[in-house]
C-alpha cells in the first residue's frame, strides 16, 4: 500500500488516498474515496525525474503518487512501460535511434527533397512559374540590368539563329531577352521561359557557337525547371505548403531574390550539360567554342597577377562562374563532345 492524491476532476482538491495494488486490480481508499479499477484500463504517465507519475482512470479522474514504490508496484501487476520509454533507458538503443533518425534525415535531405521537389515542380500550374520569372525579372532591371547596347540586327541574329536550330521533342517554349548587366557575363533562365543573356556574354564568346551553346545549356535548366527545384529545395517546406494550399504571396516574395542568388547544384549543371550537348550535336554544332569561353573565364577568374592589366570584360569574366560553375571536368566533356562527332561523321 502506498500514498497518492487523488482528484476528482470536478473541483481542484485533492484528496489523500492509499493505494492498493492486488492481482491486476487498483483500489484507491481515503477521505471519503473508496474505489477499484483494473489497472489495464488506466493510463500511467512516463517516468520523469522529479515529477509525479500521472494515473489517469477512464472516467477522466487522476491519481497523482510520488512514492518510489510504485514503478515495482505496477510491474508486478502486469504493468509494462511502453517501449519508447523502455528504449529511453537503454542507452545502446538510444544511440541507435538518434543513429537512424540521422540517417533518415540525411537521405531525406539528399534524396527524398530533391525528388519531391522535382515532382511539385512539374505540377506546379503555368501562372504561377510565369509570376515567379516576371518577378524576377523585374527585380534585375531595377537592379543590374539594363537595356541592351547590342544592335536590334545582331540581337535578331541571334534569335533567329537559335530558332532554327532542331531541338528534342517536348522542349519547352522560350523567349530571349538580352540585357547590358552591371555584374558582367551571364546567362539566366527564368521560370517563366525567359531566357537572359547579357551584352558582356556575347561579346565574350569567341564565337557565335558558344552564345548558342549557352543559351541551349539555358534551355536545359528550363526543360528540367531547375529554377523551381531549387527554390523548393533551399526554401523549403514552408513554401511547398504555402503553394499547395494556394497561398502563393510567400513564394512570390521569395523566389526571385533567392533565384538571382542560387547557384546551380552540380546534377543541375551536368542536366543541363547533356541537354546543350545533344542540342548542338543534332545540329552538328562545335561544343569547343563553350569550352573555350568557359575556358577563358575561368582563366580570367584565376590570373591574379594580371589582374592590374585586366580590361574591365576580362575582370567581369568571373562573375560568370558564380552561378555557372566552370571546371576541367565540364570542359573535357564539352571537348570529347565533339571528339565523339568527329569519329561519327568518319565512320
Amino acid at each position: 500500500m502506498i500514498t497518492a492524491h487523488y482528484y476528482d476532476g470536478e473541483t481542484s482538491r485533492r484528496h489523500p488516498v492509499q493505494l492498493l495494488f492486488h492481482r491486476g486490480l487498483l483500489a484507491l481508499d481515503g477521505d471519503g474515496v473508496r474505489r477499484s479499477v483494473r489497472l489495464s484500463k488506466v493510463r500511467v504517465s512516463e517516468p520523469l525525474e522529479h515529477a509525479p507519475r500521472i494515473l489517469m482512470l477512464p472516467d477522466g479522474t487522476r491519481i497523482e503518487c510520488e512514492d518510489p514504490g510504485l514503478p515495482r508496484l505496477l510491474r508486478k501487476n502486469g504493468y509494462r512501460e511502453p517501449r519508447i520509454v523502455r528504449w529511453q533507458r537503454n542507452w545502446p538503443l538510444s544511440l541507435l535511434s538518434l543513429l537512424t533518425l540521422l540517417a533518415v534525415l540525411i537521405a531525406g535531405y539528399q534524396w527524398g527533397l530533391p525528388a519531391a521537389a522535382d515532382a511539385i515542380a512539374r505540377q506546379l500550374p503555368a501562372e504561377l512559374a510565369r509570376r515567379i520569372g516576371d518577378e524576377q525579372l523585374a527585380l534585375m532591371d531595377e537592379g543590374f540590368m539594363e537595356p541592351s547596347r547590342l544592335s536590334p540586327q545582331r540581337q535578331a541574329a541571334l534569335r533567329e539563329r537559335f530558332a532554327a536550330m532542331r531541338k528534342p521533342a517536348g522542349s519547352p517554349a522560350y523567349r530571349i531577352e538580352f540585357r547590358h548587366s552591371k555584374v558582367g557575363p551571364n546567362a539566366f533562365a527564368l521560370p517563366n521561359g525567359v531566357i537572359v543573356m547579357t551584352d558582356q556574354l556575347v561579346a565574350a564568346a569567341p564565337a557565335d557557337e558558344a552564345v548558342l551553346g549557352v543559351l541551349a545549356h539555358e534551355l536545359g535548366h528550363l526543360q528540367q525547371r531547375h529554377s523551381l527545384r531549387g527554390l523548393l529545395q533551399t526554401i523549403g517546406v514552408g513554401v511547398v505548403i504555402n503553394l499547395l494550399v494556394g497561398d502563393v504571396s510567400t513564394a512570390l516574395a521569395a523566389a526571385p531574390t533567392f533565384l538571382l542568388d542560387q547557384a546551380y547544384s552540380r546534377d543541375f549543371e551536368r542536366e543541363a550539360d547533356s541537354y546543350a550537348i545533344g542540342v548542338m550535336q543534332a545540329n552538328r554544332l562545335p561544343m569547343s567554342p563553350m569550352a573555350d569561353l568557359f575556358e577563358r573565364m575561368a582563366d580570367a577568374g584565376h590570373d591574379d597577377d594580371s589582374r592590374g592589366t585586366r580590361d574591365a570584360e576580362e575582370e567581369e569574366a568571373m562573375e560568370y562562374l558564380s552561378s555557372h560553375p566552370a571546371d576541367a571536368e565540364r570542359i573535357e566533356r564539352f571537348r570529347r563532345a565533339d571528339q565523339s562527332m568527329t569519329g561519327l561523321s568518319a565512320n
